[in-house]
């Protein structure tokens, strides 16, 4: 079985939140549908990536791999499913230009039964301008 891939190359805001320790990242990205506005937070105990727009998810992963609601709409319904987050790595890196690298990994069920086990990977770069 092959490996669906899908590659994005998109510009967005990274930031730290230096008071709770939350990492923030910010992008729009266009398709067929329309905008999508996408915000990830990361803390020690979660992750949260949210999108609103042409498509209106939340998915909620907790580091203890418990399992959680995500909620999409699509616009004709609301699909309601759980994930679980299986494994996340952070890696950031500030030696002159700012760079990083987000991977995490999750399994989405209906009604109990694995969807499918999906793999995030996002390369962050500082803008050079």
């Amino acid at each position: 079985m092959e490996e669906e891939r899908t590659e994005l190359t998109l510009s967005g805001v990274f930031y730290l939140d230096h008071t709770t320790g939350s990492r923030y990242l910010h992008y729009e990205e266009e398709q067929e549908a329309g905008t999508i506005r996408t915000v990830l937070k990361i803390t020690d105990q979660e992750v949260l990536l949210m999108r609103s727009g042409a498509v209106n998810m939340r998915m909620h992963f907790f580091r203890e791999r418990k399992r959680s609601t995500v909620s999409v709409d699509y616009g004709v319904g609301k699909l309601m499913m759980e994930s679980e987050l299986l494994n996340i790595e952070e890696v950031y890196v500030q030696e002159g230009l700012f760079s990083g690298k987000i991977d995490f990994q999750y399994e989405l069920l209906d009604r109990g039964v694995n969807i499918g086990i999906f793999d995030v990977s996002m390369i962050l770069e500082e803008d050079k301008e």
